[in-house]
């Protein structure tokens, strides 16, 4: 029999309950206490004999596992498992060394050189080399892959001519100087390059299983990749599953991990708590507040609270009417109130947010909307002012469609932001989808406003780069200013920190006084994860490989 005490109460299981199931018969606490003992109960005892699968919740149903080809978060939480690039980051988020153990580069910044570990292979045994990088790093440029975010890679020699169509892969600048040296031109200064190989797309892929499967190389009975785990089954719907890679350099503690696609908020929490899953993304924000009391009772609390890098923001198609209009986009803008949506109608943690890049960012002065501080009655005011100068008035109302993903809480959200509208004389219809088909939309410019969101890197330039005209489909609204293009170019030309992000800060208050984006909040991360599991650690990136968890010990 198990025993799991607080302050207030007492829980027991039989001793023949099956791992990973919770049963809350026998508790004999008050209500909160009875919260704190399914949290806690949801992941039993772990034999010593029989190791234990781990099962994580995830945000929805990858529709890759291509690293050259994945656009989701949700994707690049499983591809952060199975391959390894050149740098990674440790279980704080921190940058360290991957595939590469050491790199330099020259005076100017242009040329890095980066030494491979002599023990890389991929999972199938096959040694993994410098050119296999340079494969990789042709592969998603060639514009035959179609890779819609070739562009974080951009800052390499030639790589925007290269995916462009407009030179071969070959004059790509990066050259293998021999099997365990890479070298990588860039075109210009980017002082976040080690950071922007943190992602999928500058992950090697096997170029000895594409060319013998071509693009059915992602199906588990053709896998092969060189991270920690491997991919064995792919159920839709269902979960993916990866076992531990036996050619890794490291051994891992966990030696089979079940990814499952969470049709929303409750429905993980419910299974959560059901003990099918020991860690979740998120909670339901109408939980929380119980939840954070139920972790004043014990040290050994499941929730975990932590902000993220991450801008969350309504975009305007501003190639159509009535986007096109200025006017209309400020009065939108103008109507909503920040504050009254993180605090009143969400009130899960998250920070107002005034700014496109998101104020956590290190060394970066924000751009601040010049509404800021205005109390809502005036911009209300000023907002129907605009309105009526644009031509929509009482008896001819500015009618529009906002565009969400599917679930309670982002209904919530986008009918309190209608309802901000229509205290302007705006009527709006609200459209909502799913994730896949959402941003699908999105990259293909069929939306009018739509809410939309981007998470990632400690510099502005990952967020303001959204806003380039030359950027692709990620520009979602098709936002272009001459000004502000010209400011980014300057800007990705400087090789000086401070006086790049002071470029960057300038390009900023060009878009902000534009309105192509209606900033709205900054997420925080509000996790449950299973007190038996080790070596959790939030960070900013909210960036977990498992290679980095264990179970404790059963007592």
């Amino acid at each position: 029999m198990i025993a799991i005490r607080s302050r207030r109460s007492r829980c027991f299981t039989p001793s023949n309950l099956t791992s990973g199931r919770a049963v809350y018969a026998w508790c004999k606490p008050m209500a909160l206490g009875l919260l704190l003992c399914q949290l806690l109960i949801s992941a039993t005892s772990i034999s010593a004999d029989t190791p234990k699968t781990l099962n994580l919740g995830n945000t929805g149903e990858p529709q890759t596992l291509d690293p050259h080809r994945y656009n989701l978060r949700l994707e690049e939480t499983l591809l952060n498992d199975l391959f390894l690039g050149l740098t990674t980051f440790n279980a704080k988020g921190e940058i360290v060394p991957g595939a590469a153990e050491s790199w330099t580069h020259s005076a100017d910044g242009l040329i890095w050189t980066f030494n491979l570990r002599e023990d890389l292979r991929w999972s199938d045994g096959t040694p993994l080399t410098a050119e296999d990088f340079v494969y990789s790093f042709r592969r998603l440029l060639n514009p035959k892959t179609a890779a819609s975010l070739a562009y974080f890679l951009y800052m390499i020699e030639n790589a925007a001519q290269v995916n462009q169509g407009a030179m071969p892969v070959e004059s790509l600048g990066i050259t293998a100087v021999d099997t365990q040296r890479l070298q990588i031109k860039l075109a210009a200064p980017y002082p976040y390059f080690l950071e922007r190989l943190l992602y999928p797309v500058a992950f090697p892929v096997p170029k000895h299983v594409i060319e013998r499967e071509g693009d059915s190389w992602i199906k588990p009975e053709h896998w092969v990749s060189n991270g920690a785990y491997a991919l064995k089954t792919w159920q839709p719907q269902a979960y993916v599953e990866m076992t531990a890679n036996p050619h890794f350099f490291t051994k891992v503690a966990i030696k089979t991990v079940r990814y499952h696609p969470l049709a929303s908020e409750q429905s993980g929490y419910n299974r959560y708590r059901n003990g099918e899953l020991d860690a979740i993304p998120s909670v339901p924000t109408s939980e929380l507040q119980t939840l954070k009391t139920a972790s004043n009772e014990t040290a050994n609390t499941a929730l975990r609270l932590s902000p993220l890098l991450s801008s969350m923001y309504l975009v305007f198609n501003v190639q159509e009417p009535p986007f096109a209009d200025l006017r209309v986009r400020k009065a939108l803008s103008m109507a909503v109130d920040q504050n009254i949506l993180t605090t009143k109608v969400m009130r899960s943690g998250d920070r107002p947010s005034y700014t496109f890049a998101p104020s956590l960012i290190s060394n970066y002065q924000p751009a601040t909307l010049d509404h800021k501080g205005i109390a809502l009655s005036e911009r209300q005011a000023m907002a129907k002012q605009l309105l009526a100068q644009a031509g929509f008035t009482k008896t001819n109302p500015l009618t529009i469609t906002l565009r969400h993903v599917s679930g309670i809480e982002g209904k919530k959200i986008n009918l309190a932001i209608a309802g901000m509208w229509r205290s302007i004389g705006v009527k709006t219809t609200l459209h909502q989808a799913e994730l896949k088909a959402h941003f699908t939309d999105l990259r293909q410019g069929k939306f009018s406003v739509a809410w939309a969101g981007w998470i990632g890197e400690n510099n502005a330039e990952h967020y303001l780069s959204l806003l380039q005209s030359d950027i692709g489909s990620v520009n979602y609204g098709r936002y272009q200013s001459n000004e502000f293009d010209a400011l980014m170019r300057s800007a990705q030309e400087q090789a000086d920190l401070s006086k790049r992000n002071d470029l960057l800060s300038a390009a900023a208050n060009v878009a902000v006084k534009d309105y192509p984006v209606v900033p709205l909040y900054n997420l925080s991360v509000r996790r449950l994860v299973s007190p038996q599991l080790n070596g959790w650690e939030d960070n900013l990136r909210d960036m977990h490989q498992v290679r980095y968890l264990s179970w404790e010990e059963a007592r």
